[in-house]
């Protein structure tokens, strides 16, 4: 089975598909699509027009938490009780709904829409500690999500976690769990070395000069 991701030259929503990739330990190959120079020539590529997609021996798969879960339950790193992965995927959307925000934001700044900026921020800022919370309250004491042992959810929320750290230093540091389990998924050989060596941040989704929303600092 071969494997080919395509995404654009972000983290973003590519990030949890490349930490778990790296996680099962499955070679892959990554095609990386420019957000400005290139994505607009090349959207209607994509069935749905959106990427991540992950190729699988040449067809076609879309949606962030479709590809997750598909390589999770492929290469045995799930649960095996429906109720368990139920309660897990609440986590993995919530995560999104403050992946949209932060979405809209950026694309605030792109155009120069301060007001949009402040209130996706402001929006994101707010959830995130509801989020962090419910994640909390749900770590086993063997310190993986509703589970004994790592699912692909844990790489999955670690990898999200890293991301926002930047958007809200010292956030994660607040809910003791979740910042153990982060590190722990960060600690993986071949996750600790994509983060030494993956692009630095593109200017698109750069934490630097995003404004604060009002009353944040």
């Amino acid at each position: 089975m071969t494997y080919q991701l395509k995404y654009l030259s972000l983290r973003a929503r590519g990030e949890p598909v490349r930490w778990i990739l790296k996680a099962i330990g499955v070679d892959y190959r990554e095609e990386t699509i420019d957000i400005f120079k290139e994505w607009p020539s090349r959207k209607r590529e994509f069935r749905f027009g959106k990427v991540p997609v992950l190729e699988v021996d040449g067809e076609q798969l879309h949606q962030t938490t479709v590809i997750c879960r598909f390589l999770g339950e492929k290469h045995d790193l799930v649960s095996r009780d429906l109720w368990t992965t139920t309660r897990q995927m609440e986590v993995v959307e919530a995560l999104h709904d403050l992946t949209n925000n932060m979405a809209s934001a950026l694309l605030g700044r792109v155009q120069r829409n301060e007001e949009k900026q402040r209130a996706m921020v402001g929006l994101a800022k707010a959830q995130f500690p509801v989020v962090m919370g419910n994640i909390e309250g749900r770590i086993t004491d063997q310190g993986w999500i509703l589970s004994q042992q790592m699912t692909w959810v844990d790489v999955f929320v670690a990898a999200y976690l890293d991301v926002y750290e930047n958007y809200f230093p010292g956030v994660v540091a607040k809910f003791p769990l979740c910042e153990a389990l982060r590190g722990r998924v960060q600690e993986m050989p071949a996750i600790k070395t994509w983060r030494q060596e993956r692009p630095a941040w593109h200017p698109f989704e750069d934490p630097e000069g995003l404004v604060s929303p009002e009353g944040g600092s």
